[in-house]
C-alpha cells in the first residue's frame, strides 16, 4: 500500500498512536466519523429503513407471542372441553359477546360524534350570540386599560371589571356547553337502548347456537388444533423472509454509505499528503480536522450521483437510433 493512504478507523490505532507508533513527521487528519455518517445524504434514508425494519421485527415478536398465546388458550380451552363442554362454549359466548359488543360500541361512538356535530350546527347560532354578546364588552374595557391614562385604583376597578365579564361569559359557556350535552344525551337514549336489545338478541343467538353445539361431535375443533401451528409458522414464515429483504436492503446502504466516506477520506488524504487519518479525536495527537471537507466532498458526491441517474434515464428514455441529442 502506498504510504500517504494510512487510514486508521480502528482503536487498536488509536491505542497505537497514543504509544508513539506514529512518526513526528507524519501528516495526520482526523474525521468525526459519526457526525460524517449522520450528515451522509442517504443517512435519513438509512434511519428509515432501520426503523421499518425494528417496527417490522416488533410486529413479528408480536404476532409470535399472540399466536403462542392463542394456541396455549386453545389447547386449554380444548382440555376444559374434553371436561366441561360446556365450559368451552361459555368461555367461547364471552370472547363473541365482547367483540359484538366492541362493535357496537364504535357504531355508537361515531353516531354520537354525528349528533354532537348537528347539536353544534343547531346551538352555532346561540354561540354566536353569546360570544357576540360579551365581545364589545371586554374589548371596550381591554381598550380602555390599553389607551387611557388612569390612577392605579381606577386601573384596579377596571381591570376587576374585566375579569367580572370574562368570568360571567365562561360561566355562560359553560351552561351552553351542559346544555349541548343533554342534547346529545337526550337523543342517543334511544339508540343506547337499540344496542342493549341488539346485544340481547345476540347472546340469545349465541345461547341457542352453543345449545345445538353441545350434541355435535367434537372433532372438528381436533383438526383446527391441529392447523394452528402450520398456520403460524406459515405466517411468520411470510414475515421472516420480509425481515431478510429489509435487512438486506440495510446492509446494502450501510456498504456504499461506507464506501461513499471511505472514498471522500481517500480522495483527500491523496490530494493533502496525510498519512493517517483517524475517525475520532484523541488528546495526545494532534490533526488537521477534515470532518467538514468530508461533509462537503459527500454532497458533492451525492450531486454528481443524481447527475449520472438523471443523465442514464434520459438516455434510456431517447428513440432508438436517435443521436442528435
Amino acid at each position: 500500500m502506498m504510504r500517504w493512504l494510512l487510514i486508521v478507523f480502528t482503536a487498536l490505532a488509536l491505542m497505537l498512536s497514543a504509544c508513539g507508533k506514529i512518526g513526528g513527521g507524519e501528516k495526520i487528519a482526523v474525521v468525526n466519523w459519526d457526525k460524517v455518517l449522520q450528515e451522509h445524504p442517504q443517512h435519513g434514508r438509512l434511519q428509515n429503513l432501520k426503523e421499518e425494519y425494528s417496527l417490522l421485527l416488533d410486529k413479528r415478536r408480536e404476532q409470535e407471542i399472540i399466536g403462542k398465546t392463542r394456541m396455549s388458550n386453545l389447547a386449554k380451552l380444548y382440555q376444559l372441553k374434553q371436561n366441561s363442554k360446556q365450559n368451552f362454549l361459555s368461555a367461547d359466548f364471552m370472547t363473541r359477546m365482547m367483540e359484538k359488543q366492541t362493535a357496537e360500541q364504535e357504531k355508537l361512538k361515531q353516531l354520537s360524534n354525528q349528533i354532537a356535530d348537528q347539536v353544534d350546527k343547531e346551538l352555532a347560532e346561540e354561540e354566536k350570540k353569546l360570544n357576540e354578546h360579551y365581545r364589545l364588552r371586554l374589548f371596550n374595557l381591554r381598550l380602555k386599560l390599553d389607551t387611557v391614562r388612569m390612577v392605579p385604583e381606577e386601573r384596579k376597578k377596571v381591570e376587576a371589571e374585566l375579569q367580572a365579564v370574562q368570568a360571567e361569559r365562561d360561566g355562560d359557556r359553560m351552561l351552553l356547553m351542559r346544555h349541548k350535552i343533554g342534547l346529545v344525551n337526550q337523543r342517543m337514549e334511544p339508540h343506547v337502548k337499540a344496542m342493549q336489545q341488539r346485544l340481547d338478541a345476540y347472546a340469545l343467538q349465541l345461547q341457542t347456537q352453543m345449545r345445538a353445539e353441545m350434541k355435535k361431535d367434537s372433532g372438528k375443533d381436533d383438526v383446527v388444533l391441529q392447523k394452528v401451528p402450520a398456520a403460524l409458522r406459515e405466517l411468520l414464515g411470510t414475515v421472516d423472509q420480509e425481515l431478510d429483504k429489509q435487512q438486506q436492503a440495510i446492509e446494502t446502504l450501510e456498504t456504499a454509505i461506507k464506501k461513499d466516506m471511505e472514498s471522500v477520506v481517500a480522495k483527500l488524504a491523496k490530494e493533502r499528503g496525510y498519512t493517517v487519518v483517524f475517525h475520532k479525536y484523541r488528546m495526545n495527537v494532534s490533526a488537521e480536522d477534515i470532518t467538514g471537507d468530508v461533509i462537503a466532498g459527500l454532497k458533492k458526491l451525492e450531486l454528481r450521483t443524481k447527475a449520472a441517474e438523471a443523465l442514464n434515464k434520459k438516455t434510456a428514455g431517447a428513440p432508438v437510433g436517435d443521436k442528435s441529442k
